[in-house]
């Protein structure tokens, strides 16, 4: 019986790794709202690439940009991510009340990754800190 049990289980597993599907797509092929998005925030940055990532559950979509951000977007099209490493991202997708903590708080730093959910704003700065906000920009801790 254990036997079986763990045949269910493996196979259950392996079609769940199965059944997700990441494709590459054109960027008029996503959300309008994620279009609207990329137009506003990053208007003549050329996309490098676009894809869209399918599972049992839902879809995401995730942009690369030549100068080397990454935007990840849920399937309204909403913004979930976004990142550069090099360049840095723009405060301006933060709400006025973390922007003027970061830098009052932070100002040689340089904001490198945007976490978006419907309670909280994650930010990563180039110091390495991590600090975690309500959507209202409320600091509510820092992660490391």
């Amino acid at each position: 019986m254990k036997r079986f049990i763990i045949a269910i289980a493996l196979f259950f597993a392996s079609t769940a790794v199965v059944v997700a599907d990441e494709r590459p797509i054109k960027i008029g092929q996503m959300p309008k709202a994620a279009i609207s998005f990329l137009n506003k925030n990053f208007a003549g940055i050329d996309v490098l690439y676009a894809n869209v990532e399918r599972d049992i559950l839902d879809t995401d979509y995730e942009v690369g940009l030549v100068n080397g951000t990454k935007i990840d977007f849920n399937g309204s099209g909403e913004w979930t991510e976004v990142s550069n490493k090099k360049s840095g991202v723009s405060n301006k997708l933060l709400p006025q009340k973390i922007t003027t903590y970061i830098e009052q708080n932070y100002a040689n730093a340089q904001i490198i990754k945007i976490e978006r959910s419907s309670r909280k704003y994650e930010v990563k700065l180039t110091n390495g800190l991590e600090l975690l906000f309500t959507t209202d920009g409320e600091l509510i801790g820092f992660d490391d």
